[in-house]
């Protein structure tokens, strides 16, 4: 892909083979067959260049002594914002637009099932299953892309999270998936930290769904979620670790990137995008998540956050 710099508007282009998305002097091109997921990966690829632009423009302004030139760079860096609260505006009216055909997909999809799978053959059940579960799964990627280009400093609302509590809340909701995969949970007396407590929501819930999800066949997930010591007292550490398949060590820092995956989609179902959100969210947290594993001997995650924002 090719940047540019100077940013003043956007605008998305779809055709037989390509997807472009220009805004002002930045262009971003993909090539190849054109899905409807096309303009909105662009834009929330867009989101990503634009807010590391605005972070160097931010650097840079501190640097320059010359004030004409601080402020020259301090205008493009104001311009750069607001190009960025529109592309978030963009991203979440795009992903209305393609929700809803999804949904409709799905749904008649289930009622050509329901009504007339007894005169499909076996090749018509075949080609009907994977038209609904190829919906799902776009609906599901434009969810978590749409999660991704939400986490954000002004979203972003600061309260006291007891994180035990959340803990055992993210338990409650996932308690069916791990009733069925019979896994044992052990949760260490955490703290009471100042964060975001929605996203805090989404790290425990990405974490703990790997967990449970990347074992091996017919093995009971065991996991734990202990605090450990960061030497910085104002720091706050948790670990969570599992007796999964664990993954080389040499990718400890490519799973955190997105549409990353070490396995593919018929191993473990995944979108690649949600260990790039808690990275996301723990860095705007002024924290930071790390990995570490053994092929076999499972993983474990290391979450250190500020106590006070």
């Amino acid at each position: 892909m090719l940047f540019g710099i100077k940013i003043k508007r956007l605008l998305v282009f779809a055709g037989p083979i390509a997807s472009l998305a220009l805004i002002g002097e930045v262009i971003l091109f993909a090539s190849g067959p054109v899905t409807l997921l096309g303009p909105v990966l662009l834009g929330v690829l867009a989101v990503l260049a634009l807010t590391l632009v605005i972070l160097l423009l931010r650097e840079n302004a501190t640097q320059v002594p010359d004030d004409d030139a601080h402020e020259t760079i301090a205008r493009y860096a104001r311009e750069l914002e607001r190009s960025n609260q529109d592309l978030q505006v963009f991203a979440s009216a795009a992903s209305h637009d393609l929700q809803e055909p999804l949904r409709k997909i799905e749904s008649f999809g289930q009622r050509l099932h329901d009504k007339y799978d007894h005169v499909l053959d076996d090749s018509g059940r075949v080609y009907l299953s994977r038209m609904v579960d190829a919906s799902g799964r776009m609906r599901r990627l434009i969810d978590a892309l749409l999660t991704f280009a939400r986490v954000n400093d002004k979203n972003t609302q600061i309260s006291d999270v007891d994180l035990e509590a959340l803990w055992k809340s993210v338990l409650t909701d996932s308690s069916a998936c791990i009733k069925a995969s019979q896994a044992r949970i052990d949760i260490a007396s955490l703290p009471v930290i100042e964060a975001d407590e929605t996203q805090m929501r989404i790290v425990f819930d990405n974490l703990l769904s790997n967990a449970v999800k990347y074992q091996p066949a017919g093995q009971a997930p065991e996991v734990s979620v202990q605090v450990f010591d960061t030497g910085d007292a104002a720091q706050i550490g948790l670990r969570v670790r599992d007796n999964g398949i664990g993954f080389d060590p040499k990718y400890s820092d490519r799973i955190f990137e997105m549409f990353e995956r070490l396995h593919s989609r018929s191993e473990f179902e995944g979108s690649g995008i949600g260990l790039a959100t808690c990275v996301k969210i723990a860095e705007r947290h002024g924290g930071t998540l790390r990995a570490q594993s053994i092929p076999g001997q499972g993983a474990e995650f290391s979450l250190i956050l500020p106590k006070h924002q």
